[in-house]
């Protein structure tokens, strides 16, 4: 069953999605979060990067916050300390570790051509699973991308562990099932059952 928002949710749903496709089609945005949380980001695809690392097994809101600190900075030009401390202020967890997997991603991301492909983030950006390459992907703009955390699994009514790409992908099709028999996209279900959860609409 689809949850029930209200209008507002629905409008700022609506309101994500085009930021989203704006950073894929433009490589910038502005991510404005109001009336949720009193932010707005100007974000690119490097930033964007560094926030869906920072994600994994911590919170969107220490995500975000992370990303605002970013906005006036190089983030490329960033040394491991220097992230690492604005990783710890943001409340960001294993900031250790994703510090030094964001730092190397950067350097990555000036060197080689970046494919907009799942497979190909995984392989080559140490940090990103298939789910945060999910993430990164669903972020700027790939609206048939599912980012299958336990909330979204529970949702399904599936295994709340996809340990294989096996499993991955079959959920991931379960979910594109569901989103297509109610007119939608998964990107646009994924906002929607976050938000019945959170009342708010984040990324």
């Amino acid at each position: 069953m689809i949850p029930e928002v209200s209008e507002e949710i629905r409008e700022a749903i609506r309101r994500r999605l085009k930021e989203f496709e704006r950073l894929g089609k433009y490589g910038a945005t502005k991510f404005d979060f109001r009336p949720f949380l009193d932010l707005e980001i100007e974000a690119n695809l490097q930033t964007e990067l560094a926030f869906c690392i920072s994600t994994a097994n911590s919170s969107a809101k220490a995500g975000l916050k992370f990303q605002k600190s970013l906005e006036d900075v190089d983030v490329s030009r960033l040394d491991v300390e220097r992230l690492e401390r604005l990783l710890k202020d943001a409340g960001v967890r294993f900031h250790r570790k994703k510090a030094h997997y964001i730092y190397h991603a950067m350097l990555k991301f000036n060197k080689i051509e970046i494919h907009f492909e799942r497979d190909f983030l995984v392989s080559e950006f140490q940090g990103l699973g298939l789910k945060e390459a999910s993430h990164f992907l669903r972020n700027t703009g790939f609206t048939d991308i599912a980012i299958l955390d336990r909330h979204i699994l529970r949702w399904l009514g599936l295994e709340l562990r996809c340990t294989t790409r096996k499993r991955y992908m079959e959920a991931e099709s379960r979910m594109r099932e569901v989103a297509k028999a109610k007119g939608m996209s998964v990107a646009e279900l994924d906002l929607l059952i976050w938000s019945a959860k959170t009342k708010m609409v984040l990324k």
